[in-house]
């Protein structure tokens, strides 16, 4: 099975939601301690604008875009199917679809207008970030499903180094652009790591009672 049981789950996912939990009450709060770590924060990733790096955050928000983030995960659902990974396939395409709905859900109940100059095309409430929100769940489905893959271990390493780099220019990228305050984009990846918590918690328990269904019998899980 891809994922193991893991006794210290249960933990890891009370730490996220009492962590996601007590950053989202002080962001809807507006808590002086919250806005002074983002300005804070904010001014040191919006010291220099220089050109290229202007465009290289706007590159990787691009790449980035909620939308396109469902793209790589049918690529990635698809290819696993190909590959009779059918239960790991449908598991990576439930679970973006059902965070982005917790997401959503998130947003319309914490209300967080965006920052005061952000672009038109960012619209709708700010936290938390849906480019790191979707990112992360991407990022993560490659760590937990294709990474176990690569023979050489070196191999595995260059790859987990090229996503936590990638996953950090997201974030910086949000706020660097002032899409997102830096409290949106680290709410976003306590929401996708708690909400990541559940969805491996069902795939344990239900795979096996997948494979057991007719179009999926010779699936591997």
């Amino acid at each position: 099975m891809l994922f193991n049981r893991d006794r210290d789950r249960p933990w890891k996912f009370g730490l996220a939601t009492v962590l996601f939990l007590i950053v989202a009450f002080y962001i809807q709060a507006q808590n002086a301690y919250v806005e002074f770590l983002d300005s804070s924060i904010v001014d040191v990733i919006q010291k220099n604008q220089p050109e290229w790096k202007t465009l290289l955050y706007r590159g990787v928000t691009s790449l980035a875009e909620p939308k396109l983030a469902i793209i790589w995960v049918l690529i990635l659902a698809f290819l696993l199917w190909g590959f009779k990974f059918k239960i790991p396939a449908l598991w990576c395409l439930t679970t973006l679809a059902g965070g982005d709905v917790i997401a959503a859900l998130v947003k319309n109940v914490v209300k967080r207008a965006r920052p005061t100059a952000h672009l038109a095309i960012d619209d709708g409430y700010s936290f938390p970030s849906g480019h790191v929100f979707g990112t992360f769940l991407l990022v993560a489905m490659i760590w937990l499903i294709l990474i176990p893959m690569i023979s050489a271990s070196w191999k595995a390493w260059i790859v987990r180094v090229i996503l936590i780099i990638w996953m950090g220019l997201v974030m910086i990228s949000r706020v660097y652009l002032n899409a997102h305050f830096p409290t949106d984009t680290i709410g976003a990846v306590l929401l996708a790591y708690l909400w990541l918590q559940i969805a491996q918690g069902i795939y344990i328990r239900l795979a096996p009672v997948m494979q057991g269904w007719p179009f999926l019998k010779k699936s591997e899980i």
